[in-house]
């Protein structure tokens, strides 16, 4: 029996690429998900018990994972749940890990910028850039209040509508 969860957490270790022995490439690193609850008689958020997760990624969702995710990075993972029993010369435990069919970055605490990669294309090196969106929030003609500046013939490239308007939208 398989168990589909989700989880929402901080990557808490780098996350390191590596091959089985039948050369499929994986990606593992672990996730501390906090439990925050509102406490009545302090009247505040707290956090509550911390859960760690072995995660593990396979095949083009372990490269992209690699690459995408650093420590810090608030995560959403989705996936089958495993729960293993172990066994030292003087210890026991249990382990939780998480194989991953689905990751992403929490976009409540930042912004992400996608990257298409054509099936069997290797993996690029990708340099942070910025995104639409963040541009859009700022712009390079807003005034220190937050105003666009007056549109100029040299930004009929940039914000024209094709039919000489130009659109100027408040940051």
């Amino acid at each position: 029996m398989s168990i589909q969860i989700s989880v929402v957490g901080t990557v808490a270790t780098e996350p390191k690429l590596l091959n089985s022995a039948g050369k499929t490439s994986f990606c593992t690193f672990r996730v501390a998900s906090n439990e925050r609850r509102y406490d009545r008689e302090k009247n505040q958020w707290v956090d509550g018990e911390t859960t760690w997760l072995s995660v593990n990624a396979f095949r083009s969702l372990a490269e992209h994972a690699q690459q995408s995710f650093s420590i810090g990075d608030r995560v959403i993972v989705n996936g089958k749940l495993r729960v293993k029993r172990w066994e030292s010369q003087d210890r026991k435990g249990v382990s939780v890990e998480l194989d991953a069919e689905g990751l992403g970055h929490d976009l409540r605490w930042g912004v992400s910028t996608f990257t298409k990669r054509m099936i069997g294309s290797p993996v690029p090196d990708i340099e942070p850039v910025e995104s639409a969106a963040t541009a859009s929030r700022n712009p390079t003609n807003a005034t220190s209040e937050g105003w666009l500046a007056p549109a100029t013939a040299s930004d009929q490239g940039q914000h024209g509508d094709g039919f000489g308007q130009v659109r100027a939208v408040a940051a």
